[in-house]
């Protein structure tokens, strides 16, 4: 398994909670930066340790911004899809090489089929049970979407910052 950046894990998780959930752009867009800890955690783990961690970090960012159980439930539904679609939007070579793929290690098509699928699918879902009528499902479609794109240029920039510091990139291993 890669080194995963835990610490980067926990201060998404803090900054959703303390900064992002009260940042919104035009009065209707709010970066919900802390899916970006759910989509980039390890698929090889036990699959309920981590739906009990989706479900715990929902319940944090739900507790600071009293929203019921939106993110809670948006959170284990992402665990719970990511794993069946991992094997549809990444390539079965990356898939047989590393089983268990880091998002450092995605190609870029790859990287936006898999996580702007799973980012789209948790935006789009968030929004809708927020307002739970399916006539305002149009407007959580766009809302998704563009959450969707702003999360993830957030995930690049991290992606292209946490590059630097993978040591199997320096590792000497060469193939």
């Amino acid at each position: 398994m890669n080194q995963r950046p835990w610490l980067l894990f926990l201060l998404l998780i803090i900054f959703q909670g303390s900064l992002f959930n009260r940042v919104q752009w035009l009065g209707l867009f709010n970066p919900m930066v802390y899916t970006i800890a759910l989509i980039w955690m390890p698929i090889s783990w036990n699959k309920s340790l981590l739906m009990l961690m989706g479900f715990g970090i929902g319940w944090w960012i739900d507790s600071s911004v009293q929203s019921g159980a939106i993110h809670a439930m948006t959170s284990v539904w992402t665990i719970y899809i990511k794993n069946y679609l991992i094997r549809y939007t990444v390539s079965p070579v990356t898939l047989q090489e590393t089983p268990d793929p880091d998002l450092r290690d995605l190609e870029i098509r790859s990287l936006i089929s898999y996580a702007g699928t799973l980012l789209l699918m948790h935006q789009t879902l968030a929004y809708s049970l927020e307002a739970l009528r399916w006539t305002s499902l149009g407007s959580s479609l766009i809302k998704g979407f563009v959450n969707t794109v702003l999360v993830m240029g957030i995930l690049w920039s991290l992606i292209q910052w946490t590059r630097g510091m993978n040591p199997s990139r320096f590792s000497g291993n060469k193939n």
